[in-house]
């Protein structure tokens, strides 16, 4: 995103930042936009303030709704996670969600013939292997929700909060107009599908005066004096940046406007036992990709759980490691990994003990040249590994 926003604008989005009363944080948004020059360059970040302003006042009037009738709080939103992963099941209204749910998991979720039949997020178990993903069917996405629409708020940030993302749409009608309306819908929130080449996380601090870097990737087209030199035109002199992949100066501009998450992503076409041209899935295909696109019946297709389950696992490179103590079997439930993780990783979330005071481990399995192989800190593990830490 290149802004080229002038001085007075970049400080008053710092004003934003450091503010949490809602009625002062609309008014100085609304100040921000006035400095904002209006061009091609701005768009996307103008529409993206009125948003966060547009929420802001949504959240305001249910606070007011909820005192005017007296209640203690509203319904949650909020799922606690269980399993070895969150996934949001989302798509427009009438598309299966529902159906999914009830079939592949332990869900007595209410299937209806009508739209909008689920209006608070449900959760169920989809059992796979040894471990298990909650799959949480969200309230119909449509277009408007990331303006807040039909509790599009709430509804995109029940996704935010999940570990990854299922879109449903009905092979029978207009597939891929509306996988793109739902795509578009998650992007205006800043949930991006489609891994992105780099992502920056960046935490402010409220003394201090130096700008620190934690690298799980790289600079791309730019150099650490250049993002301590842009963080400084917005009045931050101290922060903790975690860069992840490539990460351009206009990506750390961008994060500055409100965090973007990556959420891997698989679409499925339902309903395909009603018959279906198989252009119009060429032309979803074409729509989604880089996404995988699935076409099933929910409530006909053979081994659905099953090859759900496994294309879940696929996605969100799911790493199970087996403890084992000595003389004893290995342990029946794993600990999960989403992605890559080495020996030292699985010592810090076992405990920070077992890091600190780390001698050596010794494994089985995948990860091992030769059973019980004595390893340190750096070897990477495997699915299916099994290991025995010393201390």
């Amino acid at each position: 995103m290149v802004t080229n926003l002038p001085p007075v604008a970049k400080q008053k989005w710092n004003e934003v930042t450091l503010t949490r009363n809602p009625e002062e944080r609309l008014r100085l948004m609304g100040e921000f936009l006035s400095l904002v020059p209006k061009h091609k360059g701005t768009e996307k970040l103008c529409r993206q303030v009125k948003r966060q302003m547009a929420q802001i006042r949504d959240d305001q009037e249910k606070q007011r709704r909820q005192q005017q009738a007296r209640k203690g709080s509203a319904a949650s939103y909020y799922v606690q996670k269980a399993g070895a992963a969150q996934v949001a099941v989302v798509g427009p209204p009438n598309v299966g969600r529902s159906s999914l749910l009830r079939t592949v998991t332990n869900s007595a979720v209410e299937v209806t013939d009508w739209p909008f039949g689920t209006t608070t997020p449900t959760p169920g178990m989809l059992p796979y292997l040894d471990i298990q993903f909650q799959l949480v069917e969200v309230p119909p996405i449509v277009e408007g929700s990331s303006e807040g629409r039909s509790e599009g708020f709430m509804n995109l940030s029940c996704i935010r909060n999940a570990d990854a993302v299922i879109i449903v749409v009905d092979i029978s009608d207009d597939p891929s107009g509306n996988y793109l309306m739902v795509a578009e819908e998650l992007d205006n929130a800043r949930i991006f599908t489609a891994k992105p080449p780099g992502e920056v996380e960046i935490q402010k601090h409220g003394h201090g005066r130096d700008v620190q870097f934690i690298w799980e990737g790289e600079l791309d087209g730019c150099t650490k004096e250049e993002v301590v030199a842009l963080l400084n035109e917005y009045r931050i002199k101290s922060a903790l940046i975690r860069v992840k992949g490539k990460v351009t100066l206009e990506i750390v501009e961008d994060s500055l406007f409100g965090n973007a998450v990556y959420r891997p992503t698989l679409v499925l076409a339902n309903k395909a036992d009603l018959g279906y041209d198989h252009g119009t899935v060429d032309q979803l295909r074409q729509a989604a990709a880089p996404l995988q696109v699935g076409v099933c019946s929910f409530q006909k297709t053979r081994g659905l759980q099953d090859a759900l389950g496994r294309k879940l696992f696929e996605l969100l490179g799911v790493v199970r490691v087996y403890t084992k103590e000595p003389g004893q079997e290995p342990a029946k439930e794993p600990i999960i990994s989403r992605g890559p993780i080495t020996v030292g990783e699985l010592a810090r979330m076992i405990h920070n003990d077992f890091y600190e005071r780390f001698k050596y481990a010794r494994i089985w399995g995948p990860s091992a040249k030769f059973d019980n192989e004595k390893v340190g800190l750096d070897r990477e593990l495997l699915d299916g590994t099994v290991i025995q830490l010393y201390a």
